[in-house]
């Protein structure tokens, strides 16, 4: 979806200009009215004045000076048009002609009386409205350059508004599309922080998408490592029971070779059971039972398992682990992920070797102590270190070797997370170091 460059611009510029050609209009007519009704105001009061002193003069005369005393007023105020009526109604004198005077059309009249029943009928002809046309032009002129400098600082108004939003659509099309975006312009207000809004969560969302990819990837990985472990001792099991079955040459010895399918099966079952157990402990199926654990106790059930394995490639176990070390853990889980981590160091130890378990008390974290398993002389490259914990992964490129499933440290770090304790496997300068740590009580 493309968006409309000018949209949002144009309808608030339209908004704007609407608003202000309302106010300005409005405007101006308030001051129309209020300007004309001045200057009718004032007109009235100059043709008032100008008529008092004609009346005060006719008023201190016979009235049979009126026609005289009106022609000489005439003769100095041609500008204005005046009619001197008898007390009959007869005009005695007209500053114009009677047939060109249209007393109506005049702009501003007035009637003065002047004594003995005569009366004055005065007007300020139609030139002098041109001086109220010529002030009408102007404001207008005013107006119009008024709209003008409004109409800039609209359009100037307009863009400071819509310019961050339309480049914030643009951003949020290029997220749409997952392309790259330049960091937000820093604004300190309401803009401003929804722009950063928006680009931490496209951040976070890039950051998911990646993570989606990579579970992604490792489900594919592992779904395809899970069907290869268990189609090759299925497709050995149906090869043998086949042969049986057909009395083919040594196949003919059933129990020698059904003893083989029960071996096989058992392996796929432990694989299968293990499989299990790690579903579980992702969904989060499984709860940890906290309880006191004494680790020395704890490290040398699990030694003792795997005496013979250590005897038989000649290794070397050293165990310093404090008799009186307790911590809270699952004691089950606890168990299981040593006895997986104590098994692996001890197959992947070089022949005639040596391991050491110990504890030490962690200065960084406090309340913690750290339980270390190191083979000596083994060594991890650093591209493989992080994918040790990953599901049927081996160092060696066989796909069963010992017994061994590759989810031995699969099950480690799902046991250990799901009870939240740290641990890694690192190089060091003896070897390679197994560490976790667990809360002292």
């Amino acid at each position: 979806m493309k968006p409309n460059r000018h949209g949002i611009f144009t309808k608030v510029f339209a908004y704007t200009m609407l608003l202000i050609l309302l106010i300005v209009g409005v405007t101006a007519a308030l001051f129309a009215q209020q300007i004309l009704s001045f200057y009718n105001t004032a007109q009235l009061r100059q043709l008032n004045a100008s008529f008092q002193a004609l009346t005060e003069e006719m008023q201190e005369a016979n009235p049979r000076e009126y026609v005289r005393i009106a022609r000489e007023f005439s003769d100095r105020n041609q500008s204005y048009t005046f009619v001197l009526q008898s007390p009959l109604g007869r005009v005695m004198f007209a500053s114009i002609n009677l047939e060109d005077m249209t007393m109506h059309n005049q702009r501003h009249n007035i009637v003065l009386s002047v004594g003995a029943g005569y009366t004055i009928s005065a007007a300020v002809p139609s030139v002098v409205d041109e001086d109220l046309r010529y002030l009408i032009r102007t404001i207008a002129l005013g107006m119009l350059l008024l709209i003008a400098l409004c109409t800039v600082a609209a359009f100037l108004f307009a863009r400071g508004m819509t310019r961050p939003i339309e480049v914030l659509v643009s951003d949020a099309v290029a997220m749409s599309r997952l392309e790259p975006v330049q960091p937000p312009v820093k604004r300190r207000d309401e803009l401003g922080l929804l722009s950063e809004i928006v680009h931490d969560m496209y951040g976070k969302l890039k950051v998911t998408i990646a993570d989606l990819e990579e579970e992604k990837e490792a489900q594919r990985y592992f779904f395809a490592a899970a069907s290869h472990e268990l189609k090759t001792p299925i497709a050995a099991t149906n090869a043998l029971l086949q042969g049986m079955l057909d009395n083919i040459g040594d196949y003919q010895d059933h129990p020698k070779y059904l003893g083989e399918c029960l071996k096989m099966t058992n392996e796929q079952n432990k694989i299968i059971n293990e499989i299990l157990e790690i579903v579980k402990l992702t969904d989060g199926k499984i709860t940890p039972t906290l309880e006191t654990v004494n680790i020395s106790r704890l490290a040398s059930d699990v030694v003792a398992r795997y005496e013979h394995l250590i005897e038989r490639r000649e290794l070397t176990l050293e165990v310093e682990i404090s008799e009186s070390l307790e911590c809270m853990a699952d004691p089950a889980m606890l168990d299981r992920a040593l006895s997986n981590v104590v098994i692996n160091a001890v197959q992947n130890t070089p022949l005639g070797g040596s391991i050491r378990i110990w504890n030490e008390e962690y200065m960084h974290k406090e309340g913690y102590t750290r339980i270390n398993v190191l083979n000596r002389g083994a060594h991890i490259s650093q591209e493989v270190l992080p994918k040790l914990f990953n599901p049927f992964f081996r160092l060696d490129e066989a796909r069963t070797q010992n017994g061994r499933s590759g989810l031995g440290l699969t099950l480690v770090a799902k046991t250990l997370g799901c009870m939240g304790f740290d641990f890694a496997i690192e190089n060091n300068e003896e070897g390679v170091l197994f560490w976790v740590d667990l809360p002292k009580m």
